[in-house]
């Protein structure tokens, strides 16, 4: 993990100037509370009640944490705003409104070729409508070798519901023990985890044996939708067009999450859409979109075809695990379906993660238990 409060090569942002950037003047000098939050960061989106005190407090929080690291939109990291920007749009926000709410508090990658090899990515968004904000991390590792794949990686978020302690101040994720344990600890919660099963598992007999679940529950997606946007109320069961509108908040409020580290997993909310993969991470280890199902489940719904979607999934991992060698010829027909639209997004992606190769440790050792 970084320790970010002790060196800012480990913040690849720190040296930023402020050209370019929108400094606000100061208000005066009695200005507190919701009208100081206003001041710097609004207009805040249908801002809950709160006591002056607990906005006044935001409002120093994250004006440090913004001088200290910077916000996606003040410096953009090309693949967080990008994601950020399509839950804007899916929202029907302004340019802005939610990539300004994250600050990025590290972010270490190292790609092989066109994807993540290794990632350890901690964000933080601000609540636009509440006094709180939440932290996110991700913790990744996806190699090839000759005979098998490394893959390990869990995702997950910490709500803090009171401002409290200095911008600067984070709770690591505990990454020991397998990927299911490493947000489960200090207040952290598992949204999804996943990895590549190695007990006795490698060389020519290699097959495919994944491990992973979900770790998200309808009650942390409210009480995420609650830390970010305000509570929610649920419409009436036969109000259609209301529930659809439920629906897609609560999704776009898990995928924000994911969006805030780089991550944009589109996830169909009607039986007219598609579930589609994100770029650059691998977060389900076969061709079973279990992640977007989970998020529906998680948000209290699912589509006609996510049960027979799920009886597939199983039967792929049962076939998988008893056939082994079989990535390599999956890998080469992935490549050739590659087009060069990707390959161009890529090098701007390689450019992007140069200023952070330097910060991530030669190599990462995993082990899963």
């Amino acid at each position: 993990m970084w320790g970010m409060s002790d060196s800012e090569e480990e913040n690849p942002y720190a040296d930023k100037s402020d050209e370019d950037i929108e400094v606000k003047e100061e208000p005066p000098a009695c200005t507190t509370g919701l009208a100081l939050a206003e001041h710097y960061f609004g207009p805040l989106l249908s801002p809950v009640a709160a006591t002056p005190a607990q906005w006044t407090a935001y409002t120093e929080h994250r004006r440090g944490a913004n001088a200290k690291y910077k916000n996606v939109s003040d410096r953009p990291k090309r693949s967080i705003s990008d994601a950020v920007a399509s839950i804007e749009v899916e929202l029907g926000l302004d340019n802005e409104t939610l990539q300004k709410c994250v600050c990025i508090l590290g972010r270490l990658v190292e790609r092989d070729g066109v994807d993540h090899r290794n990632a350890d990515i901690l964000v933080r968004i601000y609540s636009p409508a509440t006094p709180k904000y939440i932290d996110v991390h991700i913790k990744y590792h996806c190699r090839a070798r000759m005979n098998e794949i490394e893959w390990c990686y869990s995702l997950g978020y910490k709500i803090y519901n009171r401002i409290s302690g200095a911008p600067t101040d984070y709770s690591d994720p505990s990454t020991e023990g397998p990927p299911s344990m490493w947000h489960c600890r200090g207040g952290w919660r598992s949204i999804c985890w996943g990895f590549y099963d190695d007990e006795d598992n490698y060389g020519d007999r290699w097959r495919r044996i994944e491990v992973a679940d979900m770790g998200l529950h309808e009650e942390g997606v409210l009480d995420v939708h609650k830390a970010l946007f305000g509570p929610i109320e649920t419409p009436p069961s036969d109000d259609t067009d209301a529930l659809v509108a439920y629906r897609r908040k609560l999704v776009a409020t898990v995928r924000l999450l994911l969006a805030a580290l780089g991550i944009n997993y589109e996830v169909a909310c009607m039986a007219d859409e598609t579930d589609e993969w994100p770029r650059d991470f691998t977060l389900e280890g076969l061709s079973d979109k279990w992640v977007a199902r989970g998020i529906r489940a998680a948000c209290g719904f699912q589509l006609s075809g996510d049960a027979e979607a799920a009886r597939r999934g199983k039967e792929e991992r049962r076939e998988c695990a008893a056939r082994p060698n079989s990535y390599v010829e999956d890998d080469e027909d992935d490549d050739e379906d590659m087009d060069d639209d990707e390959d161009m997004d890529d090098a701007e992606d390689d450019e992007e993660d140069e200023e952070d190769e330097g910060f991530y440790a030669d190599e990462v050792h995993v082990h899963v238990v």
